[in-house]
């Protein structure tokens, strides 16, 4: 077997590219749409975190990007707080990197 050579910054590149160009603002019904898709077992461990989160940034504009076919990521820029998922492999916290990242998109966005 051989051994790939994976560059990661080549990687993480092409995911924030792939996050600019999918970058769009996210309606409420949306967020309740893509909860089905994202937790299909309602008894996920996740369920109750992804509703906080929307819950303690309602009324703020959330964004929905996808850094792949599978990977999802919601934003919220008032509160610079984010979300990762990767449905039926991993869920995860934004990390001050990629929310710099998204934090630059949606504010490249509007010029």
């Amino acid at each position: 077997m051989e051994i790939e050579n994976l560059d990661i910054h080549s990687i993480m590149e092409g995911r924030f590219h792939a996050v600019e160009a999918s970058l769009r603002e996210i309606s409420p019904q949306e967020l309740r749409n893509l909860e089905a898709v994202l937790f299909p077992d309602v008894t996920h461990p996740w369920l109750e975190p992804y509703h906080r989160f929307v819950e303690e940034n309602k009324g703020n504009t959330f964004y929905h990007a996808k850094a792949d076919e599978r990977t999802h990521v919601l934003y919220c820029r008032a509160k610079e707080r984010g979300i990762w998922f990767v449905p039926g492999i991993g869920i995860g916290i934004l990390q001050p990197r990629a929310l710099e990242g998204m934090r630059t998109a949606v504010d490249s966005r509007g010029k």
